[in-house]
């Protein structure tokens, strides 16, 4: 199959045609922070790595092609935000449509610093060759006690739109967003806390809005110890408690996803989309390396989410 992808990729070169996808489809592909875009015939996952990596799929997520990075080049403004970010090594994206065009919030940091920047960048369409660089978007310096990355972005059904990051430090941050130029408006507030704990998704079922975030530790390979947690609200603004009632302020979350068996380990930095849960989890017959992984999530009577399966 390889051999036949190489074939066509030399043929399309032969004819001048520019072939996107650089992999043959395969499932599980290498993927760390993942971020799901569902359109009627193609799903679309952005994740870390090189220039912000793509993945598409027309077969609802059996079997993936890479696409073509987004950035070739980095914008003039992350050396100035984040002096010692190197190349083109862009984190945590998120994925959404609005006002006809496709954007990406991502993060420009380095590893367990919070001089950190989360930026913004659109497309007419998600495989598109045409993105444009639309600025920094929030960022954070040493003294604060927060981390300006894991961005999400939540529209809520009268139209606010609401930016959720963060990554240890002081917790999860909510700010609101101007629904034309997508830069924070009002005031930002805190609205999880753990010892260790990232990567905010936040989305709306019914009258319960739910917070679904990474607790632990992810980058270890084999020996990472993520797992997704979640709890709700009546209000995007929380407070969010879990299914015991505690609240995600004071360290709070009803396990929703975990380390289950010898093979997949650290499962975490989810997106949800509808009923479909991405994440990344570390694979132990892969050299402990990150792959894309998806589920469906089911509901119980009484109103959590539930794995249904892996």
């Amino acid at each position: 199959m390889r051999a036949l992808w190489a074939l066509v990729a030399t043929l399309a070169l032969c004819l001048g045609t520019r072939v996107d996808a650089v992999e043959p489809p395969q499932p599980e592909p290498g993927a760390h922070d993942p971020t799901l875009l569902i359109q009627p015939d193609r799903w679309f996952v952005f994740t870390t790595g090189k220039g912000l990596q793509r993945l598409a799929s027309s077969d609802q997520g059996k079997t993936w092609q890479r696409l073509a990075p987004v950035f070739e080049q980095a914008p003039a403004w992350w050396a100035q935000a984040v002096p010692e970010h190197k190349g083109l090594d862009v984190w945590a994206p998120k994925v959404f449509q609005h006002q006809g065009r496709t954007w990406l919030l991502y993060s420009i940091s380095t590893f367990g610093k919070n001089r950190s920047a989360i930026g913004l960048a659109s497309s007419d369409r998600p495989d598109g060759n045409d993105w444009r660089d639309d600025g920094l978007v929030v960022q954070s310096v040493a003294s604060d006690n927060f981390n300006a990355i894991d961005p999400d972005l939540f529209a809520d059904r009268d139209g606010t739109l609401w930016l959720s990051y963060g990554s240890f430090w002081g917790g999860l941050r909510l700010t609101p967003l101007d629904a034309v130029t997508l830069k924070p408006i009002g005031s930002t507030r805190f609205i999880a806390r753990s010892p260790a704990i990232e990567a905010p998704t936040i989305v709306r079922r019914g009258d319960w809005v739910y917070l679904f975030a990474s607790y632990d530790l992810c980058c270890k390979g084999a020996d990472s110890t993520y797992n997704v947690r979640v709890g709700r609200a009546r209000a995007v603004t929380g407070p969010y408690l879990d299914r015991e009632g505690r609240d995600l302020m004071d360290g709070g979350g009803t396990k929703l996803l975990a380390a289950t068996g010898t093979r997949w380990k650290g499962p975490g930095h989810q997106d949800v989309v509808g009923d479909v849960i991405v994440h990344h989890a570390y694979d132990t017959e892969r050299g402990g390396k990150p792959h894309l992984r998806i589920a469906q999530l089911s509901w119980s009577a009484d109103g959590w989410p539930v794995i249904q399966e892996e």
